[in-house]
Parts: structure tokens; C-alpha cells; sequence
């Protein structure tokens, strides 16, 4: 048995972590189902799914305190379904800021270079919060978010493709896993990804890293983790 489901075989939930926020339910929501085109390559798709009044300058989507919600979306009996439903980001550029992401099975799946994800609160996770697909999904920047990975969910972020990333000033909260640092099969030399002043709270493991990646740790916190960090061959973690 695990270390995680000792806790949840004990406590029903993991103990000792702090009661996940909730949005206001004044809060705009922006409803996801099965008809809505769920791969975003232009913000013109973007704006179909979300509705008009979604505020969206260049490539940037700032949700204004709302909710991007995926609780009406199919959800298979296993949370960690890696096929569970997700929405693609597979344009370049993108960023997403200032709101809630919430309950979409298979969370955010990213595919194209330079997206940045800031000010956002992700809770009701199933597989991963956000992830990576594809060695073109470079120079991701996760900042000042907020990961509530408290009931059943795998990984909270999870960058198959490391390659200039960052994340930086997250709570990642929960999860048999914090996040997980390069995908072994990708190819990509001389991968290097920055964590900074992030909190890893009631992970089994706080992060792993693989492929001969090499992780800039600085300025990070731990609580109630069993491992900080797991490195593979090849791979390292640098403070």
C-alpha cells in the first residue's frame, strides 16, 4: 500500500491539507461540454468555446476572476484516466490568466512553444491539472497558480516536454505526484527547468524529473511530503 492511500485509508482524504478554495458563485462561468471544439490553435476558437464575453487581447485570455468549467464533461469512473477528455491548447503563444480552472477530466493539454499560465486556481482535478504533449511544447511558464490536487487526482502538472520552462510562486497542493519534469523517450538535449518559490504540500512525492533533465531548484517549500524529489538516470536537480 502506498503512502497515499495509507492516508486516504486513514482519513477518507489526505490529512493535514487546507480545505481547497471555491469560486464565488457570482463568478462568470465558462461552461465546457462534449459539443464545444476543445482544441484551441487560433483565440478565435478560444472565444467560440468560452462565449463572447470572454476579455481576450492579442493571445491573451484573462478569464476576470471566472471559471473555465469542465464539470459537465463526460468524466470517466477512473480519475486518472489518461484518455479522459482534456482541452488542447495547440497554438503557440497563448497565455491564460487571472481565474479558476475547474473539473476538466483530463485537464489542459499544451502542444505548442511559449504558453504561459498565470493567476490561476485549479481545483476538482482528475489526471493532471496541466501537461505537456510533444517535444514543440517549449517554454512553458506556470506562475502564481494554485494547484487543489486533494481527492483523487495523479499529477498536478505534468511537462512531458521540459525544454525552458518555468514554474514559479505555485501551491501544488495534493496528488500522488506534485509534477512531473521531460518525458524519458522525448530526445531533447540540455533540458533545463526552473522551480522557484513554489510550495509542494501533502504530495507522495513533491517532483520527479527524468530524461537527463536537469531542474534549477530554488526558494521552495515542502510539507507533509514523504520524497521532495526523485531524479532518474541522467537526470538532476540543481539549488
Amino acid at each position: 500500500m502506498s503512502f497515499l492511500d495509507t492516508l486516504k485509508g486513514l482519513f477518507g482524504r489526505k490529512p493535514d491539507l487546507p480545505t481547497a478554495p471555491k469560486p464565488s458563485s457570482e463568478a462568470r462561468r465558462y461552461w465546457l461540454t462534449k459539443d464545444d471544439d476543445l482544441i484551441w490553435s487560433t483565440v478565435e476558437e478560444a472565444r467560440k468555446a468560452l462565449g463572447n464575453s470572454v476579455a481576450i487581447v492579442g493571445k491573451v485570455i484573462d478569464l476576470k476572476g471566472g471559471v473555465i468549467d469542465g464539470t459537465k464533461l463526460p468524466r470517466p469512473k477512473d480519475s486518472q484516466n489518461e484518455n479522459a477528455i482534456a482541452l488542447v491548447i495547440a497554438g503557440s503563444n497563448f497565455t491564460l490568466t487571472n481565474g479558476w480552472v475547474r473539473g476538466i477530466p483530463g485537464g489542459i493539454v499544451v502542444k505548442r512553444e511559449n504558453c504561459a499560465f498565470e493567476k490561476l486556481k485549479f481545483i476538482d482535478i482528475g489526471e493532471d491539472a496541466l501537461s505537456t504533449v510533444g517535444e514543440d511544447a517549449t517554454g512553458i511558464r506556470i506562475s502564481s497558480c494554485e494547484f487543489w490536487n486533494d481527492r483523487d487526482g495523479d499529477k498536478s502538472i505534468q511537462l512531458n516536454q521540459a525544454y525552458g520552462s518555468t514554474i514559479r510562486n505555485c501551491r501544488i497542493v495534493g496528488g500522488v505526484t506534485g509534477a512531473r519534469i521531460q518525458k524519458d523517450s522525448y530526445k531533447t538535449p540540455n533540458v533545463t527547468c526552473v522551480i522557484s518559490g513554489t510550495t509542494f504540500e501533502g504530495c507522495e512525492t513533491g517532483f520527479n524529473v527524468a530524461g537527463k533533465a536537469t531542474v534549477r531548484l530554488t526558494d521552495s517549500k515542502f510539507k507533509n511530503v514523504k520524497k521532495q524529489y526523485v531524479t532518474g538516470s541522467g537526470s538532476r536537480v540543481l539549488k
